[in-house]
């Protein structure tokens, strides 16, 4: 892809800097935007590239930045905060799209990617999924990003903004609070198993992540096409967890209780810190983790993007164990 003008929303968070580096280092002009900078950890300036505190919501600051962008990259979305309720979920993953894009219309921006999640198809019944997997959410953020998938793709067919929607995975890698904090419960022995821990993960590291926004960004077979992003292969959570003691040279967890018991513990420690105003450590959607299953066929990937990950899960947290080491 030559030297381009892309803008990259979520910018500030674990996804959207990883990406924004990436491809700043790669020669493009990067204009990241996002609501939390200052709440990230990152330092404002330091960045290889242009980073903006700003909604995507805010239509003047968005004509601005949009001034010559060739490609949107969408990551910016409510995402499993419990502190806020359905209608913002659905303000920010559905109804401010609308808007959103006819502004990166206007704008002639080559290629709207917008990113979704596998969320979007609930507990799966059949494994592995694919894109013809019926999507069946089991929460308010797996509703408003299947909502809002349509709502872009109905934009798409209706105005002729070439858009591509991507359904990544359970990514991983450097500068991912989610990576981290497995990791940090896992050193100090506070570790807890819940359930079996045979349920499926299907995890994606990073740099295989960023090569499916780039593969994504030029090709057109993928226009109006949503697409299912996953690394190599599933794993148990057991093997997950076996994984991250290997790597990192820690005992394994000694902890283990029944499902039932951890839902019930999340469902007082979330009653407990929304009366405080604070988010859970652990909440009932978090336990998701323990029993959801999530296998993918990632043919369609491989076929319209000739996407093809390169990182198992062990190589993958090898590369990212220096950056885990900082971070106890």
């Amino acid at each position: 892809m030559v030297s381009s003008k892309i803008l990259i929303t979520g910018a500030g968070g674990f996804i959207g800097y990883n990406l924004c580096v990436a491809l700043a280092k790669e020669g493009h002009r990067i204009i990241g935007v996002d609501l939390h900078y200052p709440e990230s950890g990152l330092q404002l300036g330091k960045e290889p590239f242009e980073a903006n505190i700003g909604d995507f919501r805010d239509t003047a600051k968005m004509e601005k930045w949009l001034l010559g962008v060739d490609y949107v990259v969408h990551l910016a979305s409510a995402h499993l905060q419990i502190s806020i309720d359905d209608a913002a979920y659905w303000d920010v993953n559905v109804h401010s799209l609308k808007p959103f894009l006819k502004l990166v219309q206007k704008a002639c921006v080559k290629r709207f990617i917008h990113v979704s999640s596998v969320g979007v198809y609930g507990k799966l019944q059949e494994l592995p999924a694919d894109e013809e997997t019926v999507c069946s959410p089991q929460s308010v953020y797996g509703e408003t990003k299947l909502a809002g998938e349509r709502e872009v793709l109905e934009f798409s067919r209706t105005s002729g903004l070439s858009a591509t929607i991507l359904r990544p995975a359970w990514v991983y890698g450097p500068y991912c609070p989610r990576t981290a904090k497995i990791y940090r419960a896992l050193r100090k022995g506070r570790f807890v198993m819940i359930g079996k821990g045979e349920n499926l993960r299907h995890p994606i590291y990073i740099l295989d992540m960023i090569e499916a926004f780039k593969l994504a960004m030029t090709s057109q077979a993928a226009i109006g096409e949503a697409l299912i992003i996953a690394g190599p292969n599933a794993i148990t959570t057991n093997e997950l967890v076996e994984t991250y003691c290997e790597v990192m040279k820690i005992p394994l967890p000694k902890i283990r209780i029944p499902h039932w018991v951890g839902l019930i513990l999340a469902s007082g420690i979330e009653f407990l810190s929304s009366a405080m105003g604070k988010e859970p450590p652990i909440s009932k959607r978090s336990l998701e983790f323990f029993d959801t299953n999530n296998a993918f066929d990632i043919t369609k990937s491989r076929k319209l993007l000739e996407f093809e990950p390169r990182y198992s899960f062990e190589e993958g947290l090898s590369s990212t164990s220096d950056w885990l080491l900082s971070q106890a």
